[in-house]
């Protein structure tokens, strides 16, 4: 009988190994102490089984089927074990995730399809500090009960544990465009256009589970193909949305510049797809060179003064050369407002058959974005969000001093001060919280006891900030415009596709698709398992997703 042993070298800040890894000759078993209670798991039909209680994990393969020594080296150290997807049937395996060689991967076994190991994080000390950072919770109500197990029952189900922050909502499935990069289902033959009383019942329902709730997205498809576009904007603020952003690729606004004057009386927003500088790049992505045609898009956006976020998708030897680029262009540009960095995913029907080898890691944004920047950005500007999972965002804030320069929030205030002011919500929000923080942290910058060079500088652009914000009688729209022309967001977004999947994040998900029926499902559940079985977006929609649950398998 063959046997290995493997001693950690140093406790981990997840699952902590304390015995000894012994491969008998029919099983392997690896067996870890966690330091907090976690959920048990249910027995799989495969043979393969997941032991889990609130001391140990032990991990019991049979002899059949790729092991796990295959995959496991003597200095890996287990962090926790999730639930994933198989990537070719989409059925619900048990995962571990992995410190491995500085990195961090899921692994995961279908039986029917084998094994599959991904990258989560390409540097395991920063991974293992932005988990620390845990989010601030809040699970909605009116949750269904789980049958299927997650993330088979979405609607949201009792499994889910974060309420919807940014509704979600698809009014179309027609584009005009074929884009290798994009990661959804669309239906131009019969396409689906919502009415104006599907997306009424759905801001009811936005009201309903979130009263103080501002904000929707319309996206699409392409939202700007939908035949009655102006008039579902025009509901959204009649319904008191405050902020309506809208997904595009504004090709639409070439021909039709008068829109933009009607969007812009709405104070709409616009998220604007601008994925290259380069020709090559725009073709590889998009399927054509529309690099000029963006940027004539980007001159109408500034001349009629509509306020937008730049959107690039990231994706590894593409455009990962320039993601200091899209910064130096938004903080040049006062109509910019944020940019919002995702990374590629490989789902949909143009990602699913993106080259793999395009896949870029939160870190690896982050890493190229502190080198391209010369330091203006640091991987340590960027704190995960207090709303959702610490890997979906990370998010920065830039302050424009009154001498024209930017600087970081996090080099005149502590990494907990930028997250207090973004708890509870994607976007900072002139309220009566955030007053009393800026406050405190321009007490802190007085007494010294942050240091910074730039402390006078600092000192007197928060003062006139804050007076001009919170004077007397004016409205949050106001404080808000305010605040939006002395500061700039930047977010780094990353989601998931069958390959990255994990219940742990998707349970923790701030970002919804809201249905008239009442249903809300987060978005990468939608867009990896609900949005291609959907007879509205998919033209060959597959089985429905309750055929994955409960241990089934999908037919493929």
């Amino acid at each position: 009988m063959s046997m290995r042993r493997w001693r950690p070298t140093r406790a981990t800040s997840g699952l902590r190994a304390t015995g000894t890894w012994t491969f008998w000759p029919r099983s392997k078993r690896i067996r870890c102490a966690h330091r907090r209670p976690v959920r048990t798991a249910r027995e799989r039909d495969t043979g393969e089984r997941f032991a889990i209680d609130r001391v140990a994990i032990t991990i019991t393969a049979p002899r059949t089927g790729p092991a796990f020594a295959e995959w496991i080296s003597m200095s890996d150290e287990l962090v926790r074990a999730t639930t994933s997807l198989c990537s070719t049937c989409k059925r619900s395996v048990d995962a571990t995730i992995w410190r491995s060689a500085g990195r961090v991967v899921m692994r995961k076994r279908c039986p029917r399809h084998g094994s599959e190991e991904v990258v989560v994080s390409s540097n395991a000390a920063w991974y293992d500090a932005t988990m620390n950072e845990a989010p601030i919770l809040t699970p909605p109500a009116g949750a269904a009960p789980a049958s299927q197990g997650c993330p088979f029952d979405c609607g949201p189900c009792t499994s889910h544990e974060q309420q919807v922050l940014l509704p979600i909502v698809p009014i179309t499935s027609a584009c005009n465009l074929d884009c290798p990069i994009c990661y959804t289902h669309n239906r131009n033959e019969g396409a689906f256009h919502m009415s104006q009383d599907q997306l009424r019942a759905i801001l009811g329902h936005v009201r309903r589970a979130d009263p103080g709730n501002r904000m929707i997205n319309l996206t699409g498809g392409e939202p700007t193909q939908h035949p009655d576009f102006e008039r579902l904007v025009e509901l959204c603020h009649a319904e008191g949305i405050n902020r309506i952003t809208i997904s595009t690729h504004g090709l639409r606004f070439l021909k039709d510049e008068w829109l933009l004057e009607r969007l812009a009386a709405l104070d709409a927003r616009i998220v604007l797809s601008f994925d290259s500088f380069t020709p090559g790049t725009n073709i590889d992505m998009l399927g054509g060179n529309f690099y000029q045609a963006k940027m004539r898009v980007l001159a109408l956006l500034e001349k009629h003064k509509v306020d937008t976020t730049l959107l690039p998708v990231l994706a590894r030897g593409s455009n990962d050369h320039e993601v200091g680029a899209f910064v130096k262009l938004a903080l040049e540009k006062d109509f910019i407002r944020s940019v919002e960095l995702h990374t590629m995913t490989f789902t949909g029907q143009g990602g699913a058959r993106f080259d793999r080898r395009g896949r870029y890691t939160t870190y690896d944004v982050l890493a190229d974005l502190e080198k391209q920047t010369g330091g203006a950005l640091r991987i340590d500007d960027f704190v995960p969000s207090p709303s959702s999972h610490p890997m979906c965002y990370l998010i920065t804030y830039m302050l424009r001093l009154d001498d024209g320069r930017w600087l970081p929030f996090t080099r005149f205030m502590e990494r907990a001060d930028l997250r207090a002011l973004l708890t509870g919500t994607l976007y900072l929000e002139p309220t009566p919280q955030v007053e009393l923080r800026l406050q405190d942290v321009i007490t802190r910058l007085w007494a010294g006891e942050m240091e910074s060079p730039d402390s006078d500088i600092i000192l007197a652009t928060l003062k006139g900030l804050l007076a001009r914000m919170f004077a007397p009688g004016l409205s949050t729209e106001q404080r808000m415009r305010i605040g939006e022309q002395s500061s700039k967001a930047i977010y780094i977004h990353s989601h998931m596709d069958e390959e990255t999947f994990d219940t742990d994040r998707i349970r923790q998900c701030c970002v919804g698709i809201r249905e008239a029926d009442g249903r809300n499902v987060p978005s990468c559940a939608y867009n990896i398992l609900y949005r291609d079985r959907d007879t509205r977006f998919s033209v060959a929609p597959g089985a429905p997703v309750a055929t994955l649950g409960s241990g089934r398998l999908a037919v493929s």
